[in-house]
């Protein structure tokens, strides 16, 4: 689904992800911008996956963080598997 709908007005994190929970940002940070990949159901039932971010996220931005956060994820899970008490030996 893509963003910004022309004509749709911005609303505030909270009127858009509203009830949904996330943990709180380190103490001292203050947040300057926002990129959210969010699973939503549609009208018919459907899963479905959209992302959001606030106006001062370009493309170049929102690609690196999301490549960025693929491949943290990536060591992650690699490490769990490593990890996993399996020993073949």
């Amino acid at each position: 689904m893509t963003e910004g709908k022309e004509g749709a007005v911005r609303k505030s994190i909270g009127e858009v992800l509203h009830g949904v929970e996330l943990f709180p940002l380190p103490k001292g940070w203050t947040p300057v911008e926002a990129l959210t990949v969010v699973k939503c159901m549609d009208p018919n039932g459907q899963m479905t996956w959209c992302t959001r971010r606030t106006s001062g996220i370009n493309d170049e931005e929102m690609l690196g963080s999301m490549m960025l956060q693929i491949e943290l994820l990536k060591r992650d899970m690699l490490a769990d598997w490593e990890n996993d008490g399996d020993d073949d030996d």
